[in-house]
Parts: C-alpha cells; sequence; structure tokens
C-alpha cells in the first residue's frame, strides 16, 4: 500500500446501498427490516425498483429476465463468487468443508460475532434454493453488492464488505425492494404520519433561489433534528470559501496523523500516519461516501471558527445549535468514550464548557469498545439543522458551483446520487448527502429537471434505542400507495448476553417492519416516498450506527430443510 491515497481516493464509492460502513466488524446474514425510497413526477407508470445503491461504482442493473453478470477480478469480487459457490447445490462439497473455508475466510472479530459452523448452516439453507447466480454487480475493491437470483426467479442482494488482509466483516443478504407509488400529497402526508417513529419530510422549490417555496411538509419541519453526517455540506461550504479566499487550493496535501485520525465510515482511517490526500480528494472522500477522517483533516485545515462561521452563511436559522462545530473524531470520544462521563458533561456545559472539554479530550483515535448502541443525540452530541437549514445549505452549494473555486462541487456532490441508476437519469443533475446515526436518520437531495430544482430532506428521529434501517431513492412516477407489515420471530447471537438474559444466553426478538410509499400526480415536483422499521422488542438494543460507524451483531436463523430461506438482521444503512 502506497502512502499516496490519489487513485484510491478517485475509485472508492460509499459502501453499497450504505450497508457496508461501520466501525465494530460484524458478519451477519439476512433480511433488512425496511428501505426508505422516494419518487417523482407526474408522466411514467409505476415500476418496480432497484435497490438504490450509494454510488456509482462499478454497476450492471438486473432487469425481469437478466442474464448473469461477469463478477469484478477484485478481493471482494472472489469472496462474492465464493458465497455464491457456498449456496450452489450443484457443488459437491464434503459435510463441513463450507465450516473449514469460512474460518479462514472471515476476520477474527466477525468470527467473535457468529461461528463459521452458524454461517455454513445458513448457507445451507440458502443452497436449498440454489443454484445462484449474479445477475447485477456494484462494488469497489473492498465492498460489494451483487444481486443473485436462484434458479426458481427468486433475487436476494448480497452484500460484502473486507477488512484487514481482505477478510469478510460483513456478509449480508437482502430481498430486493419493489413498491408501488401513491397519487396524492394527502397519502405521502398519511405514510409520514403512519411511520413508527417521528419523521419529518419536507420538499422545496428552489427554482428560484431568492425565493425558496415549501411544496410540501410533514412532521415537524420548524424543528432542528439530528443530521448525522448531513453536516458535512457545511465543511464543505469552509472548504470552498478558504479556496475562493487564497487561503488554501485545492491541490494542496493533507497528511494523515494519528492525532486527527477518526474512525469508519470512510477509507482513509486505514491508511498509514503520513499518507498524504489533497484537499480534493479529501473534500470527495468526505461527500461521496462520508469519509470521516477526511473530513477531520479538512476541518483542521480550514479551522473550526470557518466552519462555525459558514453556519451563518450558508443560512443556518440557529448556529448556536452546533457551537463548538464538533468533528468526527469529538463525537465518537464525547459520545462512546470514557463510559458515557464525556457524554454527561458535554450535555450539562453551556459552550465555554464544552470548548474546555474538547480541549482535554485524549489525542489519538477514540478508545471505543463493543458495538455503539447508546442513543447520543438527546444529549447534544450530534450536528442539529431545520430541513430549512439543509435546504438553505444546498442552495449555497449550488451557488458556490457556479463560481471558479467551487468548480468541482458538481462532481464532489454528484458522484454519490443515493439513487438507482434508472432514478439517476431522471434527473439533469443531482447532490446528495445522506447520515444515519443510533436513533437518527437524515437524507437530503437537491435535484434539476428541465422544469426546475428541487431539495428534498427527510429527517427521523428516536431518543430510543430503537433499530432503523434504510435505503433512498428518487423517482418519476404515479400510481397508489401500498403499505406491508411483515413479522416473525428470529434468534439473537451476539458477544455476551442480551439484556435481562443469563450470561451466554441466546434470546428470542420480536422484529417487525411496516412501510408505506406515496408519488404525486400532476405536480412535476420530486416527492418522497419512504419505508422504515422500528425495532423495540426485548432483547432487542440495536439501532443504527453513526453515519455508519457501528452495527449490531445480530443473525436470526433459517427455517427448518424444505422451506424458504429467509434469515434476517438488524444491520442499518445509509
Amino acid at each position: 500500500m502506497t502512502p499516496m491515497l490519489t487513485s484510491r481516493s478517485s475509485a472508492r464509492t460509499s459502501s453499497p446501498a450504505g450497508l457496508l460502513r461501520h466501525a465494530g466488524s460484524a458478519v451477519v446474514a439476512g433480511l433488512l427490516a425496511a428501505t426508505l425510497v422516494a419518487c417523482s413526477g407526474p408522466e411514467a407508470e409505476p415500476e418496480p425498483s432497484s435497490p438504490a445503491p450509494s454510488s456509482p461504482g462499478e454497476t450492471t442493473a438486473a432487469s425481469p429476465a437478466a442474464e448473469a453478470v461477469e463478477i469484478p477480478e477484485t478481493s471482494v469480487g472472489e469472496q462474492v463468487r465464493w458465497v455464491i459457490g457456498a449456496i450452489d447445490p450443484t457443488v459437491t462439497r464434503e459435510q463441513g468443508q463450507v465450516a473449514e473455508e469460512a474460518a479462514v475466510r472471515l476476520s477474527p472479530t466477525a468470527l467473535e460475532s457468529i461461528s463459521a459452523e452458524d454461517l455454513a448452516d445458513v448457507l445451507g439453507q440458502l443452497a436449498g434454493s440454489g443454484p445462484w447466480r449474479a445477475v447485477a454487480y456494484d462494488g469497489t475493491e473492498s465492498e460489494a453488492m451483487a444481486t443473485i437470483e436462484s434458479h426458481g426467479g427468486d433475487r436476494l442482494d448480497l452484500a460484502v464488505s473486507l477488512g484487514e488482509g481482505d477478510l469478510i466483516e460483513v456478509l449480508l443478504f437482502t430481498p430486493p425492494f419493489e413498491h408501488e407509488a401513491a397519487t396524492s400529497w394527502e397519502e405521502l402526508e398519511e405514510a409520514v404520519a403512519a411511520l413508527p417513529a417521528p419523521t419529518t419530510l419536507v420538499v422545496t422549490d428552489v427554482t428560484d433561489t431568492a425565493s425558496p417555496q415549501e411544496v410540501f411538509a410533514a412532521g415537524t419541519p420548524e424543528e432542528a433534528g439530528p443530521i448525522g453526517s448531513v453536516f458535512k455540506l457545511y465543511v464543505l461550504g469552509a472548504v470552498v470559501e478558504a479556496v475562493a479566499d487564497g487561503t488554501i487550493t485545492w491541490e494542496d496535501r493533507l497528511t494523515v496523523t494519528d492525532e486527527l485520525r477518526s474512525l469508519p465510515s470512510g477509507e482513509l482511517q486505514k491508511e498509514p500516519a503520513g499518507t498524504e490526500v489533497t484537499v480534493r480528494e479529501a473534500a470527495q472522500a468526505m461527500i461521496e461516501i462520508s469519509d470521516n477522517t477526511a473530513t477531520d483533516l479538512l476541518i483542521d485545515k480550514v479551522g473550526r471558527d470557518a466552519v462555525e462561521a459558514q453556519l451563518v452563511t450558508m443560512g443556518h436559522s440557529d448556529p448556536a445549535l452546533n457551537t463548538p462545530f464538533l468533528t468526527t473524531r469529538e463525537l465518537f470520544w464525547l459520545g462512546w468514550g470514557d463510559d458515557g462521563a464525556y457524554r454527561e458533561r458535554w450535555r450539562d456545559g453551556d459552550e465555554a464548557a464544552r470548548r474546555a472539554l474538547l480541549a482535554e479530550l485524549p489525542a489519538g483515535p477514540p478508545e471505543i469498545t463493543g458495538a455503539l448502541t447508546d442513543v447520543v443525540w438527546a444529549d447534544g452530541l450530534d450536528w442539529f439543522a431545520t430541513p430549512a437549514d439543509i435546504v438553505a445549505a444546498h442552495s449555497a452549494l449550488a451557488e458556490l458551483a457556479t463560481t471558479p473555486a467551487g468548480e468541482p462541487l458538481a462532481e464532489i456532490l454528484g458522484a454519490n446520487p443515493g439513487l438507482a441508476p434508472d432514478q439517476v437519469s431522471q434527473f439533469e443533475t443531482i447532490a446528495f448527502k445522506g447520515a444515519s446515526s443510533i436513533g437518527e436518520l437524515a437524507l437530503s437531495w437537491r435535484v434539476t429537471t428541465p422544469e426546475g430544482a428541487w431539495v428534498v430532506v427527510l429527517e427521523a428521529s428516536s431518543p430510543r434505542g430503537c433499530r432503523h434501517d434504510g435505503r433512498a431513492g428518487l423517482r418519476r412516477g404515479s400510481g397508489r400507495r401500498v403499505r406491508a407489515a411483515h413479522s416473525g420471530w428470529g434468534v439473537r447471537t451476539k458477544p455476551g448476553p442480551p439484556p435481562g438474559a443469563g450470561s451466554g444466553a441466546v434470546s428470542r426478538t420480536r422484529w417487525s417492519s411496516w412501510s408505506a410509499a406515496s408519488t404525486s400526480t400532476n405536480t412535476g415536483v420530486p416527492l418522497v416516498w419512504m419505508t422504515w422499521s422500528l425495532s423495540c422488542g426485548a432483547g432487542v438494543r440495536a439501532s443504527s450506527r453513526p453515519p455508519g460507524w457501528s452495527t449490531e451483531r445480530e443473525i436470526r436463523r433459517p427455517p427448518p430443510a424444505g422451506r424458504s430461506a429467509r434469515v434476517a438482521t438488524s444491520s442499518t444503512a445509509v
């Protein structure tokens, strides 16, 4: 591995479906409990949506009668081929061979979450529906999302992520999500209200940037909620202003140090001290794959005060909510370090006390043990904004993109559209930033069509440690709303006992998912429809991770032999 990240920075994309970015390694096999999807436009007939990849990457889309696609000759591609082979009943294997192979292909941390024998059991159940073939593939060197199809026509999305030594850290099976769209704004409002977590959705017409017009609002749009990594829009604004002022250039070099090294999401945290990237490369990684270390390098370069000033410049209605402005490394320390002691001091402190606390934090990467399961945004540990604030931030960046200093912005903000390829093609331009953290989800797009420009913002949060899962997209279409509910029983295994269980026990946990979908007719306005999952049953501690930073280590076992395989997980998205 070279100390330069030049080629890797341009090649890296965000984790497929947002499922693979996390600090705590985990191997999970399962059914993703819910998705977030978005729609727009009046004319086209509704059609099933494909899973929304988080980046353009290497993508081959599946169709109703798709042919098998070639899996790239990459490290993750080789592991994907192994998984598909392991669920192929036509391949003769001696008893225990799959478990032996899994034992050398899974990372040590992953094997603490699930034994090779248990994984082999899951793969054996899936083999009962095989053989399977890849009909779509989206991937980087270390992360991939493949759609696989059985001989009977059933499909699953297979997500694989590699860690150190190219060993598997994430293995996830999920069903491709399909939907039918709704017919009115009223149905959309009902759908938002029916979601099992407080959710705000706002669509704003920004065709006239001087006079944005709110087209639709549901929930509590006047309230500032936690926005996770969407805060990186403000860091990007500060970088552009510094370039415009001549303080820095896009080609200035930044150096990874242990003092500035954060935790995932991202790739840069894996690089050795002394690795250099340009400001341009760091900005791309910050937005495209939500790289936390790249973000902190940029904040260090322009200064915390410059980012705080951007809150005002970019139209934030209450900058004090984010003052002092946290780096990602600081959020890790404060939220999950020192057994919660930092968290209490932050919650109870004024601005001066909080700045003093930041100065006391230990140097080096955050030292955090175990999965990140505590909700911390309710203690003021996150970044906060109203939907209108995010609309203003997107509009400010759109204006900056027309200046010489902001010339790279269109590529930076558009590299990861947060949409499936068929959805991307329906818009002239897309700027996207999304985020998830424990107990929260935030999604934002600025899209343009020949008719105009719109910003779509979704904010959802819960103060409880409840799981929420998501996938997102924007689509033109009309039709009718569909709701679906699913529930079942699963067995959870993880290091240590779940709440209320004895040492080493395995608990049964109830899981449920809800979905609601909407679109509009004859409006020409981008409109979001979504599904949302929330699990708060006995024994379930899982919640989504701070911008992809952690995941619950959980597996739900498949049904008896002879029945269709169904396995589920608490892995989260975005």
